[in-house]
């Protein structure tokens, strides 16, 4: 069976089964993951021990497979979204400290959010749509391309407006919508894609950003809000009543940041302000990140000592490009 079909097949299996019985199947298939040898479970002990780091090999199997259930958590919850009503999606998500971001889009402004792979991103962007403002995004352009096609089409039946990466003008395009109006546009920038991204620091070790986020508000004189999804259990009853479940997540956001420098600032100065709004960023948000470290679905290389050296290479001589 190729990818397409196994997405299709794992739709419909979210559509016919019971909560409590798909997502057991979804868990235990992310346990097996999360334990084995595979290669995104290896990476993702690299990269969990970087940022807090075990000692026993064991621990770290242990974290890893944690880690995979969350995930597959992640991909049942995502696949059910279509079906869900607006009333059920808003009780999942849980607003914490997010007056600022409220209060500025309420006026009808516009502000970029900086994100992580962490929790159930698409959750948090249906919720937005729906209770913030108008939420555009990025998403990246998969292959083959039946398999990018379904998961845009999903996302955008979700009421997001979605770009691809690799497409022509996304930035530029974002830029547009942030300037036309109301538009809240998170993006996930803890991978570098488009090998254009800056080094900044994270849990003491060097890693590669995207620039987007930090890009979007240097060119509109928005701010820039860190975003950091995390998954909780829903106490209250007459919540998990409403949202069908007991499982939800918390949008905590972030202090926002601003660029210093316009958009007319010569290469070196914007490449350097982007690096340091990055960093912020990261600052604000590494604390969570220790704490709700098994949310963070990072099966991918991010850390500067794992990358290959000639790709490296490459994108270190590069500065962030006006597209992505």
């Amino acid at each position: 069976m190729n990818i397409v079909g196994l997405f299709r097949r794992a739709i419909w299996l979210v559509k016919v089964t019971p909560e409590p019985v798909g997502r057991g199947i979804f868990r235990a298939i992310g346990t097996v993951v999360g334990w084995s040898n595979m290669s995104g479970s290896v990476q993702v002990r690299k990269n969990y021990q970087r940022v807090t780091p075990l000692r026993s090999g064991l621990a770290q199997r242990r974290r890893s497979a944690k880690a995979l259930r969350s995930y597959m958590d992640y991909y049942y919850e995502a696949f059910r979204l279509p079906a869900l009503s607006i009333d059920s999606i808003v009780a999942r998500v849980r607003l914490h400290n997010g007056d600022k971001l409220v209060e500025h889009l309420s006026q009808g402004k516009s502000a970029s959010g900086s994100l992580l792979h962490m929790g159930n991103w698409d959750m948090a962007g249906a919720w937005a749509t729906k209770e913030l403002a108008p939420t555009f995004s990025i998403a990246e352009k998969l292959e083959p391309p039946e398999l990018a096609d379904l998961f845009l089409d999903f996302r955008r039946r979700l009421g997001l407006t979605i770009y691809q990466t690799g497409g022509v003008g996304a930035i530029s395009a974002l830029t547009r919508d942030m300037r036309a109006g109301n538009a809240f546009v998170p993006l996930l920038c803890d991978r570098d894609l488009s090998a254009s991204g800056v080094e900044v620091t994270l849990a003491g070790h060097r890693a590669r950003v995207a620039v987007g986020a930090a890009l979007l508000a240097q060119r509109t004189g928005e701010p820039m809000f860190p975003v950091t999804i995390i998954n909780e259990r829903i106490d209250d009853d007459e919540r998990a009543r409403r949202a069908g479940t007991r499982h939800g997540i918390v949008c905590v956001i972030g202090d926002p940041i601003y660029a210093d420098v316009p958009p007319e600032a010569e290469a070196d100065e914007r490449e350097a302000d982007i690096i340091r709004m990055n960093q912020e960023w990261l600052d604000q948000i590494e604390p969570l990140l220790h704490d709700h470290l098994t949310d963070w679905h990072m099966l991918q290389k991010v850390f500067v000592e794992d990358l290959d050296p000639d790709r490296l290479a490459r994108a270190r001589r590069a500065t962030p490009k006006e597209e992505i």
